[in-house]
């Protein structure tokens, strides 16, 4: 079963199965690293909904997949133990970040846990840091906790843009802690305006 942010490393054939009206690019994006992104989407059981990411970040080619195309999965769980190959401000921060989420399930995403993932040069020395936590439950116990990594995160000097996957979908942290009456959850259907408090039971 992948989730939304998981990478999944492809076969060498996949590339041979993007639909013929595809532009070049996601053809040679996957020649020089042969990974896509889940993505959040509805399809059919059995198909996986992906992401080609490009040179640039305009270039995200949206894709379905079956399971007979991957050979290996990655979470952004098991990359947050996962060491930088460089030295870069968002790299460097990971340490810090990772002692900031203890005890939480979380992990990297983005470029850059599509660098830890694939060893690409993906992050550059600008880049943000964007960070999946992953909860069943958000009673008030993890909401003082999700709270209190909000406040340490935005002392950091390095921005993180952080999202919380709950059972009803993904939900910005900055807005579940806040104070707001509804939050914006993103579903496989598309986002949906909730109620804070129902948002994440």
């Amino acid at each position: 079963m992948t989730r939304p942010h998981d990478l999944l490393r492809l076969s060498a054939a996949a590339t041979a199965l993007l639909p013929t009206d595809a532009p070049a690019w996601p053809g040679t994006a996957l020649s020089a690293a042969p990974w896509v992104v889940v993505r959040r989407a509805a399809v059919p059981d059995g198909l996986i909904p992906v992401g080609v990411r490009g040179s640039d970040r305009s270039q995200r080619y949206p894709w379905t997949i079956g399971w007979e195309s991957v050979r290996e999965l990655v979470t952004p769980e098991d990359l947050a133990v996962t060491l930088p190959a460089r030295n870069l401000p968002v790299l460097e921060m990971l340490p810090a970040v990772r002692e900031i989420f203890r005890g939480l399930r979380w992990g990297p995403t983005g470029s850059v846990g599509f660098e830890l993932a694939t060893g690409l040069p993906t992050a550059s020395a600008t880049s943000d840091l964007d960070v999946v936590v992953r909860t069943s439950l958000c009673d008030g116990e993890v909401l003082q906790r999700l709270g209190e990594v909000h406040t340490q995160l935005a002392r950091l000097d390095v921005r993180v843009d952080c999202q919380v996957e709950t059972p009803k979908g993904a939900i910005a942290l900055a807005e579940l802690v806040s104070a707001s009456d509804d939050v914006l959850v993103r579903t496989p259907f598309g986002p949906r305006l909730v109620e804070r408090l129902v948002a994440a039971p």
